[in-house]
């Protein structure tokens, strides 16, 4: 069984070198759509990890309580409104009164200049309680963090993102130096870890975090702050915990029926469904442009071996004439269809890598390779090929040795 397998594939690639460009033209449909399911395999697959990623450093189990209204979409944020009615106060009843909740910090952040001698950067300044750090899963890569009792004390101590001390310091160690932050000396103790842009497009390397206390006090003079990170338990729903929130602050306030949020309550899930909707949009079009491709290449693979069963009457007579089966001709048409499908399939996934890995180092992806739809890909590859052959390896069997070799002859 094993020698008449590959009896018939030797035949098939021996027909697929005699007629390249017309083989070419039969494949680039199948390989059209295997590149395009297989590039965009990887590629959702790689963009999956990256939101992962992202999740791991915006924090896990994180709900976002903020001052003002927003409206939250893809990687940007839109502000409508600024309040100033929350207080520290309401988050700390948050946390005491609602069990699910692990841990609260409140923030306020505003953007203001940093100066180090004739250089000079805008940053975002965020004043924060010292447990930000670990609810943010933020690291140094030198010196330390602030402390609490820093914090009681209203000392001005600043850690700093990475960007603002290769633009302020670098090469220079910045520990202990004092930089004009907002015309006021704050010394540097602590330089965060590389970590990009968070899911709402904010770069965490322009950040610098101070004792929420002091920066309140002595820098910006406000008795309210901009928000509060609210980290939930595991376990807990997040849209459920953001419902729930949002109802606390409204009956903690009093606040009647008809009177609008002054507050805006979300999270990762809300970034993350925008996500998926455009990548769900772009696998519809992905899975449509993929079929209507794989029907072209077996219409081209059909129209091609059509032709080859015309052209090859003699060699099919000749055959029959001496002992081949009809079950032999149909086996050697279905084998050269399916070899060309098969291989305009290679030669899609070899293409579709070749587009991850230009996607990937352009957007920053993890490249990860999609088994499961390089699998389908070869499977439906075979499947089209046996398709496209069934009826021009019928139309062979027709031709009866006697008639093909009495038209040659005479």
């Amino acid at each position: 069984m094993l020698e008449v397998l590959l009896f018939h594939l030797e035949i098939a690639l021996r027909n697929i070198l005699v007629h390249k460009k017309r083989m070419v033209l039969a494949l680039l449909g199948i390989l059209f759509a295997v590149m395009s399911l297989v590039a965009f395999g990887n590629i959702s697959s790689g963009l999956k990890a990256k939101i992962e990623l992202e999740i791991s450093r915006f924090g896990e189990n994180l709900i976002i309580l903020r001052a003002g209204i927003f409206h939250v979409a893809g990687r940007t944020q839109a502000q409508f409104s600024e309040a100033r009615t929350l207080k520290i106060e309401d988050v700390k009843r948050l946390k005491d009164s609602v069990t699910e909740i692990e841990e609260v910090v409140p923030f306020f952040d505003v953007s203001y200049p940093l100066r180090f001698k004739e250089k000079k950067v805008t940053a975002t300044i965020v004043g924060a309680e010292s447990s930000v750090f670990k609810l943010r899963n933020v690291d140094v890569s030198y010196g330390r963090f602030f402390t609490r009792e820093e914090e009681a004390n209203l000392d001005r101590k600043a850690v700093i993102g990475f960007k603002i001390y290769e633009n302020l310091f670098s090469p220079e160690d910045p520990i202990g130096k004092f930089v004009l932050i907002y015309r006021v000396p704050t010394e540097i103790i602590g330089v965060m870890g590389e970590k990009g842009s968070d899911f709402f497009g904010q770069d965490q390397d322009i950040l610098v975090y101070m004792p929420l206390a002091t920066f309140m006090r002595r820098y910006s003079n406000v008795d309210y702050i901009k928000g509060a990170y609210i980290k939930v338990r595991d376990g807990v729903s997040l849209s459920h915990m953001k419902h729930k929130i949002r109802s606390f602050i409204r009956s903690a306030r009093k606040m009647r029926d008809e009177e609008k949020d002054d507050f805006s309550v979300f999270t990762v899930e809300d970034v993350l469904k925008t996500r998926e909707e455009g990548i769900r949009l772009v696998s519809i079009l992905t899975i449509i442009a993929s079929i209507i491709s794989f029907l072209i290449g077996g219409l081209g693979i059909f129209a091609i071996m059509l032709l080859s069963v015309t052209e090859r009457k003699t060699e099919i007579g000749i055959r029959r004439a001496v002992g081949s089966t009809k079950r032999d001709i149909i086996f050697q048409f279905l084998a050269e269809s399916t070899v060309v499908s098969v291989l305009g399939g290679i030669l899609g996934i070899g293409a579709g890598l070749m587009v991850t890995t230009i996607v990937d180092i352009i957007g920053g992806f993890p490249f990860i390779l999609a088994f499961k739809t390089l699998i389908f890909s070869i499977s439906v590859c075979v499947v089209i090929g046996i398709l496209a052959g069934i009826y021009p390896a019928l139309k062979g069997t027709k031709y009866e040795p006697v008639d093909v070799l009495s038209n040659q002859l005479f």
